[in-house]
């Protein structure tokens, strides 16, 4: 069941991996427009990539975000520690607040702007 489907994609992205590294298609990347470029890219090596991305995002975060509240100022270890006036929680907040705002938002506008120029070509 799922080894199964799992081995076929896994077939099917090593097989585009190296279809990437031939000079067939660093040939046809230099003779194509960028939005036939993005477009290409999209619908091949470049949805595995981003599948890759968003898969590894969501521990980078919470890594991030658990390393940053374990290296909080304890009250009994304050006269050997550089201790800021903010806690690490208040500072974990405001890094997670940035990031879910401009940062999410350029990643969605990233994601979708190949698919953007791929319909725009065909209109």
């Amino acid at each position: 069941g799922f080894n199964a489907v799992m081995s076929f994609f896994s077939k099917i992205s090593s097989g585009t991996g190296e279809q990437i590294l031939t000079r067939q298609m660093f040939r046809l990347s230099q003779i194509m427009h960028l939005p036939e470029a993005l477009a290409f890219h999209y619908a091949h090596a470049g949805y595995y990539l981003t599948q890759a991305f968003i898969s590894l995002s969501m521990p980078v975060t919470i890594s991030t975000w658990l390393l940053v509240l374990a290296s909080d100022c304890e009250d009994t270890f304050q006269a050997f520690m550089n201790c800021p006036a903010a806690s690490a929680s208040q500072a974990m907040a405001i890094v997670l607040s940035a990031w879910c705002s401009w940062v999410l938002a350029f990643f969605l506008f990233v994601q979708t702007l190949p698919l953007v120029a791929q319909m725009w070509m065909e209109m």
